[in-house]
């Protein structure tokens, strides 16, 4: 797109933006809560009163709101402060007014106040209510699960990130984010009603054990399937949650949890015997109370963790170590030796436990400031410290102690909003934030700080039981550090409630502006790639590629704007029947454009100075609840409507990076791979090889497609509940979701058409005749052009459909006990997975051919059922049993060709499905045959891994075609609570117990998930049958025991009030 058709379309929709935003602010902050009081009010004849007066108040703080009822006696205050209790009391002239007490607001609550006024204006009318009622979150049905502040209190949450409760929701999928079958980045993340996303990667802004300290989370929701135009920036769902504020009491509280080696069991997770010294301890204090009692009030945390965590690294203690991580002792201790004699690594240790001490801290402010009866506004910040050295490592099978990285971050953000009440029918909130995050990747300290290359080793083995491997081993440095990212952002969002009638109206927008400067270093080192441990210790690389830099720093400074407009109305079509529907506008625009490179427009018709933008993301949605009794007994709800979702911002460094005016790169295979010198570049890493002298190098292309368009989601859910009473519920929820224009970077400079095809089927993109008798390609025999070199642009070509039944019930027990399960079906397919960061990721994707040919099939993150339970037992004698249960089973994965060969001629070495010979075939080498037969009669291959074997004979495997077994989590606390000074003051122990059944038994509480396996070896080719050779993997079937074995975390917890 032109620069001016471009820079138009951004004045435009910033003109349209911030004129609605200061049209509809005039003067005011405010924090969403999602949490209103309806109700209708009427006389003793059933007549509605129209110009009836409500008041709410919440005791604890002071804030009133009010309202005044429509022509059908009916009223809404909405985007109340959470807490309580309420009071709520109506007022009618010559009507005796009425106060119902003891209301109290969640996240997302609705609660219905009911009046029926009589004459008389003498006496007042009390009435107590107990707000217990589970049916106070009809209008979220099926649209998200909430974590309420008991449930943080008594379920067992290691590590105390409250995050982790994530995996609570029915929908969530095989990663810690991954919502409704969608990729990481699709999940956004907010708190308090603005952004907590790392938009740079994905995720919670802070890379810590936690952002945000637990103490100061009131409760938050894992939303899947709302259709409210305030949710945006999102595909799968989205995490929200709220911060706790001070009351007209003082309270507090000071803490202390625990864990530690003798905490924990005495064996691995294998049922070996384990050695590992290790703490963590997590200890801080809160505060809140009044300034001034009704108007002014305060709640602070601070919490520090401190921790000795042991990083393990190729650690082969007895021979089932060996064969699990699939590398034998002799080999390794070869790799080192060499390493130690001909490639400069020290004497100190390089394998095996090293401890390491981690730290973090976390201070959270909050102050509440009621001005007066119409404005309400809240100032917070949360600084967040994370230092986490020996951590980062590198994409090798296995990288000695050098490799791994230090790692240190930093994040701040500043929050200020307003919560104003114009007129009884309009009500506003405005929010404004500015958040920074710094975050520092630094080489290990026996490596230079500019870092060195890296030595890439297949190293074949012969394993103890007798199976034999290949295992990527590498030494030196590695791909990701140095790195520094900056990010800046600055949030400015506003939205107005209005009530006309029987309509409740919404309008807002909610905007972003990010500023970053990313300093990477990827692949900028140079990597030796060897076949062999002979090769390794001869010095004869067989590869050597690096990506040079030209103009000195690579630093990357960009501009990113996310804009949005929306609108929505709420009535009810009948009593009984409420409808909401609305529409929101989304753009995206990265400001800043790559160099143009006239010679990859020359050769291949791509503008690098090419910008990811997307300025039609038009998103209509609508929900319809019926309460088909209209006593709150059996829910049915439709919704659907569209979303879209952001990009990662790494995706613009990529691009702006790879323009091939920064970067150079230089590939050479054979004669031309330089010796390689590591105890040289150990003393001066610019001696390093870079471009030879005279030659031109050819460079390294990202860039973006002109047609790139942000991904787009259509969702449709129905659900149907029935509460029995006011303490059971009982729902189905039907979940359908299609992705399309999902970001996938695709192969560019490669041929058209393959040059030939192999006897089963693999289209090669290189000569036959180039290929090495090892089997080895050279990539560059596959380019268009030899002027430019691999070539991945960003475009839209991704899709992913998800299908998802749900059956929920909840249970209140007692006075304060409750259980909530659920039970699963799903089923995620896409064609790519790709979710972060570096362009080359995105090739991963496992095809049979044509690396373009994006292979549609079961998504890296589906799941076939899961199981969720949450509960706590009712208080007895101040003791409390808290207890989750968490089980999925079919996550997925893939056979694949190995070797560290590229099997279709392209750049990537681990992008091919594996073909599986058909051993009943003539054709089939006997090899081939006993080695798959021996896979088959190993009583350690898993009956899976038989079952995907036997279903691929013949063919290629089927993509992600493996499925892993179901297995399930128990999580236990025990909490006993003491009283103190008349409840003013109160104690609590608690000790928790993860993975509780692996306590019970060493053999239990596993998991034997595969990921992607290595097979098909490659190590030849024929010429003459222009055919590759392959050896079977035989230990890949190897079932993996993967989990944490049982531990402890005790704490004890003072409070008071």
């Amino acid at each position: 797109m032109k620069l001016s058709v471009v820079k138009i379309r951004v004045t435009f929709s910033m003109m349209i933006t911030f004129g609605f935003l200061f049209l509809s602010t005039h003067q005011s902050f405010g924090q969403a809560t999602n949490a209103s009081i309806k109700g209708t009010i009427t006389d003793s004849s059933g007549v509605p009163l129209m110009g009836a007066t409500i008041i709410v108040k919440n005791t604890s703080t002071g804030f009133t709101s009010g309202s005044i009822t429509n022509e059908t006696g009916s009223y809404k205050i909405q985007q109340l402060p959470l807490g309580g209790p309420y009071i709520v009391t109506a007022k009618y002239l010559g009507f005796k007014e009425v106060v119902q007490k003891g209301f109290s607001l969640n996240l997302s609550d609705i609660i219905t106040v009911d009046y029926i006024l009589r004459e008389s204006a003498t006496s007042l009318s009390e009435v107590i209510i107990s707000t217990n009622s589970i049916s106070k979150r009809i209008q979220q049905l099926g649209a998200s699960t909430k974590i309420g502040e008991g449930q943080i209190k008594n379920l067992p949450t290691e590590g105390r990130n409250f995050t982790r409760l994530t995996s609570l929701s029915p929908l969530q999928g095989a990663g810690s984010l991954n919502l409704g079958g969608q990729r990481r980045t699709s999940t956004n993340v907010t708190i308090d009603g603005v952004n907590f996303r790392n938009t740079l990667t994905a995720g919670e802004i802070g890379r810590g054990p936690y952002t945000i300290s637990q103490e100061a989370i009131r409760e938050f929701e894992v939303s899947t399937n709302d259709y409210d135009v305030t949710q945006g920036r999102q595909g799968g769902g989205s995490i929200t949650s709220v911060t706790k504020s001070g009351t007209n009491e003082f309270e507090g509280s000071t803490f202390f949890y625990h864990r530690a080696d003798d905490l924990q069991s005495q064996f691995t997770i294998q049922g070996e015997d384990r050695e590992a010294d290790f703490y963590n301890s997590q200890y801080g204090l809160s505060l809140g109370g009044p300034i001034i009692k009704d108007k002014l009030h305060f709640f602070l945390v601070y919490e520090r963790q401190d921790a000795g965590d042991p990083q393990f690294i190729a650690n082969i203690q007895n021979d089932n170590d060996a064969n699990r991580l699939r590398i034998s002792e002799e080999s390794l201790s070869r790799f080192l030796q060499i390493g130690r004699d001909k490639y400069g690594v020290s004497n100190s240790q390089q394998i095996g436990q090293f401890d390491r001490v981690t730290e973090a801290n976390n201070l959270f402010l909050r102050v509440d400031w009621q001005i007066n009866d119409k404005h309400r506004l809240t100032f917070r910040n949360l600084y967040n410290k994370w230092e986490n050295p020996f951590s980062v490592s590198d994409n090798s099978n296995i990288e000695i102690a050098e490799s791994y990285s230090d790692f240190e971050s930093y994040e701040n953000s500043m929050f200020l909003s307003l919560r104003s009440v114009f007129s009884s029918n309009i009500t506003n909130e405005f929010k404004l934030q500015y958040q920074r995050a710094d975050r520092l990747f630094s080489p290990n300290s026996e490596l230079p700080s500019q870092n060195i290359s890296r030595a890439i080793v297949q190293v074949e083995s012969i394993l103890p039981n007798g199976n034999n491997s290949n295992r990527s081993v590498q030494l030196g440095g590695q791909r990701y550090t140095p790195e520094t990212n900056l990010e800046n952002q600055i949030q400015i969002s506003n939205t107005l409630y209005l009530t006309s009638g029987k309509f409740n109206f919404t309008f807002g927008t909610d905007n972003l502006i990010t500023t970053l400067e990313t300093q990477l270093s990827n692949e900028q080192n140079g990597r030796f790639f060897f076949d062999s441990l002979d090769d390794f210790d001869n010095l004869n690389a067989a590869r050597y590629a690096r990506e040079v830099p030209l103009q000195g720093s690579t630093l990357v400074k960009q501009t990113v704007l996310d804009l949005s407009l929306f609108g929505q109305v709420e009535f009810d079509i009948h009593p009984n029947l409420n409808f909401v529907a609305g529409i929101r506008y989304d753009a995206t625009a990265f400001l800043d454009a790559a160099e143009f490179n006239p010679l990859v427009y020359q050769e291949l018709g791509i503008r690098t100075d090419e910008k990811p933008e997307d300025f039609d993301n038009i998103q209509p949605r609508f929900q319809l609840t019926w309460n088909i009794k209209g006593n709150d007994t059996d829910i049915l709800k439709i919704g659907g409507g569209v979303f879209s979702s952001q990009p990662h911002y790494y995706a613009q460094v990529n691009n702006i990076q790879n323009s091939g005016t920064l970067l150079g790169a230089i590939d050479v295979t054979g004669a031309d791979v330089p010796t390689p010198d590591f105890i040289g570049y150990r003393n001066d890493p610019s001696t390093v090889p870079g471009v030879p002298a005279g030659v031109t190098p050819f460079s390294t292309i990202n860039a973006v497609s002109p047609d790139f368009e942000v991904p787009t989601i259509y969702k449709a859910n129905i659900n149907y509940t029935h509460f029995f009473g006011n303490r059971y519920s009982l729902g189905l929820n039907a979940v359908f979701s299609h992705t399309k224009n999902n970001y996938v970077y695709q192969e560019t400079n490669l041929v058209a058409e393959p040059y030939f095809v192999t006897p089963q089927g693999r289209e090669v993109f290189v000569p036959a005749n180039t290929i090495a008798a090892n089997g080895r390609t050279d990539w560059r025999a596959s380019r268009v052009s030899n002027l430019v070199g691999r070539t991945l642009v960003l475009n839209s070509d991704g899709i992913l459909d998800n299908l998802a039944l749900v059956l929920e019930g909840s249970a209140k027990i007692g006075e304060d006990g409750y259980v909530n399960a659920s039970f699963t079906v799903n089923q995620s397919k896409d064609n790519s997975s790709y979710n972060c960061c570096v362009a080359n990721t995105s090739t991963f994707l496992p095809v049979s051919g044509d690396p373009r040919d994006l292979n549609y099939g079961y998504s890296d993150n589906h799941f076939d059922t899961k199981i969720v339970v949450n509960g706590a037992s009712p208080t007895w004698r101040g003791f409390t049993l808290g207890a989750t249960i968490i089980g999925t089973g079919g996550t997925r994965y893939s056979l694949k060709s190995g070797g560290n060969k590229s099997a279709n001629g392209d750049y990537n070495l681990s992008n091919e499905i594996a073909y599986i010979f058909d051993p009943s075939e003539a054709n089939t080498p006997e090899y081939i045959k006993d080695g798959y037969q021996e896979v088959l009669n190993d009583p350690e291959t898993s009956q899976g891994f038989k079952e995907y074997l036997k279903e691929s004979y013949g063919g290629f495997a089927e993509r992600n075609g493996g499925k892993n077994p179901f297995n399930a989590i128990v999580d236990l606390r025990i909490q006993k609570s003491f009283n103190v000074s008349k409840d003013a003051h109160a104690l609590a122990l608690s000790v928790d117990v993860f993975n509780f059944m692996n306590l019970l038994n060493k053999e239990w509480g596993r998991s034997y998930n595969f990921g992607n396996r290595d097979f098909m070896n490659i190590d030849g080719f024929d010429q003459a049958t222009n055919s590759y050779q392959y050896n079977v993997q035989k230990g890949a079937g190897t079932e993996p025991i993967n989990g944490t074995p049982w531990r402890l975390q005790v704490g004890v917890r003072y409070s008071f009030n």
